[in-house]
């Protein structure tokens, strides 16, 4: 199996319980450069693979290769900085993975994302409803409502911004927790509820 661990912001005081668990337990950890390496190194000696940001995808290739086979009788951490789902190499490894072997299993474990971090070093609060996009060629790609009880409104809104697809997030983490892709969102849902829409 193939884990993706998140590591969060920078500091390995916030390394969460559950990628401490992980990377103990795993045959090796690999990791993408050195900050990743010294956040890891608290815990266990990493592996370190080099990428180049926006170059060759040759080192990437090559360890899919490599990891195509092993995953399949050995556990492998590929450990990153935040969150492996944004905007990280470990998304760039698992297609190469994926078009190899597309039978591979791969869990992922959240990191702290740096854009959630944030909020604590400019002491601001976030008490409304709360909108994070990217920006793809000048249109937005992604769009994530926080607290959205009302997910057939949101979905509506989201709509007009472009949004085709839209997922539920609903108790992650916790009792009742439902995570689906919705075609026909409901009217109500819990206040922990996230929304995705996307292109």
């Amino acid at each position: 199996m193939l884990f993706g661990v998140g590591l969060g912001p920078g500091d390995p005081k916030l390394i969460t319980l559950k990628a401490v668990e992980v990377l103990k337990a795993v045959n090796e950890v690999i990791v993408p450069g050195k900050l990743a390496e010294s956040l890891v190194r608290c815990i266990v000696k990493p592996r370190v693979v080099k990428f180049t940001m926006g170059g060759s995808k040759e080192n990437i290739v090559e360890l899919a290769k490599e990891l195509a086979d092993r995953c399949v009788r050995e556990d492998i951490a590929f450990a990153c900085l935040g969150d492996p789902m944004f905007y990280s190499t470990f998304h760039h490894l698992v297609k190469e993975l994926i078009s190899i072997n597309s039978d591979i299993k791969i869990e992922i474990v959240p990191g702290i994302p740096s854009f959630t971090t944030v909020f604590s070093r400019i002491k601001v609060f976030v008490d409304s409803p709360l909108l994070i996009t990217t920006l793809k060629d000048g249109n937005i790609g992604y769009v994530v409502v926080s607290k959205a009880t009302k997910p057939k409104e949101v979905c509506e809104y989201l709509k007009k911004m472009g949004m085709k697809k839209f997922y539920l997030a609903e108790r992650m983490f916790m009792d009742g927790e439902k995570v689906e892709k919705i075609d026909r969102p409901p009217e109500k849902a819990d206040y922990f509820t996230i929304i995705v829409g996307t292109r």
